[in-house]
């Protein structure tokens, strides 16, 4: 703080002579010097401020600038002293510690284990690292120091040229680092480093809770009581101004000493909190700033597009009705396929049952017939006898093969589909009831019936509107019966049917845009209902 220039000083009477000479020249120096102090109180500058006389730093604190006891500049820390190793002498414990990220460090480091067969080593190293490797921040040999000491002890020239082409030149190498990468004692490196930054005279991080002075309270009061005792064997000292203004002053600037300290920590804990609250807001409005401009990005490249839009749009809509046309094609003949597999499997089926079943009501029929027929009794006797005594047995002397072969007989120009069916009765009519049971299953399995058809011109006739139909009028009841017949006729004749579903756009959060797209949705829809129509009406016309 400076103050201004005094006025001019009262004129005096001209002097004469050598001496006269002399005093103007002395008055002249002086108003030559008054102007050069006023010029550079003008031109002070404005990184510094006034406050009850002090100048102060206005970049000072965590964040800003810290001016050390040496008169030199440092990046202001909260909670951190900066003092010269080699004069400080601090322990391990004064030092102030911070989280170091070393993934370049991390690569490194895998490379030379495997060399060196030490993956115990790179694993614990990794394990120690993983939330970062807390470090003492001052504790450290530089990329250079490095370089000349592995010069110094032999190192070959490719092993410095890995540092050197893998670091950068400012990297900081802590003594944990230093120690997994050489195979030396952690406590050798430590002291190494110490040595090498006191030997530089390094002006380093120190804890301030480690190396502040304690007990300022005890302080306080110890001058109070020393200076009680002394002041007691002065005149004019007495009770009163010993104990009720030295103590209250005491007491005073004890008070304004604790208050002061909180205050400016709180004040500066809470700058430094706003101070990156900002940060944080400005770098994610820059993000967002970016992330907006992005989507601006092919704006050039969208004009080009939309330029070749509409011819674009018809060679595709040309290629896709082609492509939806042979897909048609293609579902409709791999259906009507899988149905004749199906009709050929059937019938299939149904002559292995039937032979089944002819060979089962025959057997059936001979063991209902053996126990009441005497005659084929005594066939059966006769034909063992033979059998035993070594004759020869024709299919007429066996009372069974003569069965099957008089059964087999019965069926020969029997028209099964219009002969008697009775499951009690002779064989022929018990194969004519399972057959004409397949003929039914058949029937309702693979073709329409004719209660169907009449079902479905009834559902036809309520939706005719003159020479077309409408099948709104329909209720919903009718209208999803008319769906189901629609679906299961289809299947039953292996008729395919493509699958077209037109899904609604979702709206946007675009108002203008959400009222294009309804309108968009509203002709799917309709488009939909068309279909629709169209697929009912041939349905119902076919009957």
């Amino acid at each position: 703080h400076t103050q201004a220039p005094r006025s001019s000083p009262p004129p005096f009477p001209a002097p004469s002579g050598a001496s006269g000479a002399m005093m103007l020249a002395v008055h002249a120096r002086r108003a030559a010097l008054r102007a050069a102090a006023a010029q550079r109180a003008v031109a002070a500058p404005s990184g510094r401020r006034g406050f009850w006389n002090v100048s102060l730093p206005v970049l000072g604190g965590p964040g800003g600038a810290h001016v050390t006891k040496y008169h030199v500049v440092k990046p202001g820390k909260d909670g951190v002293e900066w003092d010269d190793f080699l004069i400080a002498l601090p322990e391990r414990e004064h030092l102030a510690s911070f989280s170091k990220e070393v993934p370049l460090f991390i690569r490194y480091l895998k490379v030379v284990t495997d060399q060196e067969s030490r993956p115990e080593a790179f694993t614990a190293f990794l394990e120690r690292a993983k939330s970062g490797l807390v470090v003492e921040s001052d504790v450290y040999v530089t990329t250079e120091e490095l370089l000349a000491l592995m010069w110094k002890n032999g190192y070959s020239e490719s092993e410095r040229n890995a540092v050197q082409f893998t670091f950068p030149s400012d990297y900081k190498f802590h003594y944990p680092e230093l120690s997994v990468l050489f195979d030396i004692a952690e406590e050798d490196t430590y002291k190494f480093c110490m040595r090498t930054r006191m030997e530089a005279s390094h002006i380093g991080e120190l804890s301030w809770d480690q190396v502040k002075r304690k007990g300022f309270i005890r302080d306080h009061w110890l001058t109070f009581g020393v200076g009680l005792v002394i002041f007691k064997y002065f005149p004019f000292f007495n009770y009163y101004f010993g104990v009720k203004v030295f103590g209250t002053s005491m007491w005073c600037y004890t008070m304004w000493t604790g208050l002061n300290r909180f205050i400016a920590k709180t004040c500066r804990r809470n700058e430094y909190m706003a101070a990156q609250k900002t940060a944080q807001d400005v770098m994610e409005g820059e993000d967002a700033i970016v992330s907006s401009m992005r989507r601006f990005a092919n704006d050039a490249k969208c004009v080009e597009d939309l330029k070749s839009f509409k011819g674009d749009t018809e060679t595709k809509i040309a290629s896709y009705r082609s492509a939806l046309a042979l897909k048609m094609k293609e579902d409709l003949a791999e259906r009507a396929l899988k149905q004749l597999q199906a009709i050929a499997a059937f019938e299939a089926g149904m002559g292995a049952a039937m032979q089944e079943l002819v060979v089962r009501e025959a057997a059936s029929a001979f063991k209902e017939k053996f126990p009441g027929d005497k005659a084929m009794q005594d066939k059966a006797f006769t034909s063992a006898i033979k059998s035993l005594s070594g004759a020869q047995v024709t299919a007429s002397d066996c009372p069974v093969a003569s069965h099957f072969e008089a059964a087999f007989k019965s069926l020969q120009g029997v028209d099964l589909a219009t002969s008697k069916a009775d499951a009690k009765g002779s064989l022929a009519e018990r194969v004519a009831f399972a057959q004409q049971a397949k003929d039914a299953e058949f029937r309702q399995t693979f073709m329409v019936t004719s209660a169907e058809a009449a079902e479905v011109k009834s559902l036809a006739s309520k939706a005719k509107a003159g020479d077309a139909y409408d099948f709104s009028k329909l209720a919903p009841e009718a209208a999803e019966r008319l769906d189901a017949l629609y679906t299961s006729i289809n299947a039953k004749v292996g008729y395919a049917m493509p699958e077209l579903a037109m899904k609604p756009i979702p709206k946007s959060a675009d108002a203008a845009a959400n009222a294009y797209i309804e309108q968009v949705n509203a002709k799917l829809a309709a488009a939909e209902q068309q279909l629709k129509q169209a697929r009912l009406t041939a349905f119902v016309s076919a009957f």
